[in-house]
């Protein structure tokens, strides 16, 4: 009957309402089917997220020949801007200026590795026989605990277990010192046109000014709908990545010089060649100082018989670098460049995995770098917020 009497009021020209459970069905349906719409975005944004992640690191894996140099000459063009500057107000172009500044510093730079080669390649032909004479000593100042180890292992057996002679390990591997250099640096043909690359990138960057930096603003997102003239973001921009890099070198220059200096007092053969080694490793935070202890400590015992005396050696360097670490940098560099630890320590991690000991090397100074950048563009603020502490 109900049926029937709705098809005769449809035939009237009657419209009604669907039924309540009916409407009730259709609402929670298209609520199923937008949060569906909404889930399945997510997740395609976080594919596209990730395949892009691994599509950047592939680049800067494969590319690194390129990319490494490039770096490079962008930093050395940051941290050369002032001399070439200082010789434009005296009357020297850019171009010569750039040229004098850049070659000054390659002549240095060639003339600090003509000093320093001949004492590390001695000391890399002789990493066999030193890693001999440093496992020998070891194994005779861990006599007494040995002997403890042994005893240990008569009462245990004493008691009725069984405990397994304890076996001499190595204590490195029999790699060729010649192969790890070449897996950490590359071969010598790579270098050279590495070193070109950075020396002539480095001139142009400085020779064209700064029209690098307002390019490159001018690409990035921001600085032109923030209100301010991207001329004097890329002036604040290059005026503190200049001002970190100088007292970044200022700061390992003098650590490489303190240790030189004191262990030439300990009477270390070599000490220049270790002082150049701990201001070079002191950029990498944390593990910087680890790897010039260790290096230092198998120096020290390699050449003094007096086990007190080959302790002193790592020793006099530690005390010299938490003199660095927690008076010199925090006076110099104050609160201007505060990095998060955990990303700081990150970054390291990666750049070290993508481009190795360079990589390493070069990560503070991107973050720094990165981090001055984002700060000055509103745009990238989020990023510097995370970089921060």
């Amino acid at each position: 009957m109900s049926t029937t009497l709705a098809w005769a009021l449809r035939r009237a020209g009657f419209t009604l309402p669907p039924p309540v459970f009916q409407t009730t069905r259709t609402a929670e349906h298209a609520a199923a089917v937008q949060q569906a719409v909404r889930e399945s975005g997510s997740v395609t944004a976080l594919a596209t997220g990730t395949v892009a992640a691994l599509g950047v690191l592939y680049t800067l894996f494969v590319a690194r020949a390129v990319l490494l140099p490039l770096v490079m000459a962008l930093l050395l063009g940051f941290l050369l801007r002032s001399p070439v500057r200082w010789l434009k107000r005296r009357g020297v172009g850019e171009p010569v200026g750039a040229a004098v500044v850049v070659f000054g510093a390659l002549l240095v730079v060639i003339v600090s590795l003509v000093l320093l080669a001949p004492p590390a390649r001695a000391w890399v032909e002789r990493v066999p026989q030193v890693m001999s004479t440093v496992e020998r000593k070891v194994k005779a100042m861990s006599a007494p605990f040995r002997a403890l180890e042994a005893t240990a292992a008569r009462v245990s057996q004493l008691g009725g277990e069984v405990a397994d002679a304890s076996r001499g390990m190595p204590l490195v591997g029999t790699a060729a010192p010649g192969g790890f250099l070449r897996r950490a640096f590359g071969s010598a043909a790579s270098l050279f046109a590495a070193g070109l690359s950075v020396t002539f990138l480095t001139y142009f960057l400085l020779a064209s000014g700064d029209l690098f930096m307002r390019k490159l603003l001018r690409v990035l997102p921001g600085p032109q709908h923030s209100g301010r003239d991207p001329q004097h973001v890329s002036d604040d921009v290059e005026a503190a990545v200049s001002r970190y890099l100088r007292t970044a070198v200022l700061i390992n220059t003098a650590l490489a010089a303190a240790t030189w200096g004191l262990l030439e007092l300990l009477g270390m053969p070599n000490a220049a060649l270790f002082g150049a080694l701990a201001g070079l490793l002191n950029f990498i935070p944390y593990l910087g100082a680890v790897v010039t202890t260790a290096v230092l400590a198998v120096a020290g015992l390699a050449v003094f018989d007096d086990p007190g005396r080959s302790v002193l050696v790592p020793g006099s360097y530690l005390l010299l670098n938490l003199i660095e670490s927690y008076a010199v940098t925090p006076l110099l560099m104050g609160r201007q460049f505060p990095l998060n630890a955990v990303a700081l320590f990150v970054g390291v991690m990666f750049w070290s995995f993508v481009w190795g000991v360079p990589g390493a090397i070069l990560a503070v100074p991107m973050m720094v770098t990165l981090k001055i950048l984002c700060d000055s563009i509103p745009a990238l603020h989020l990023a510097a917020d995370f970089l921060g502490e």
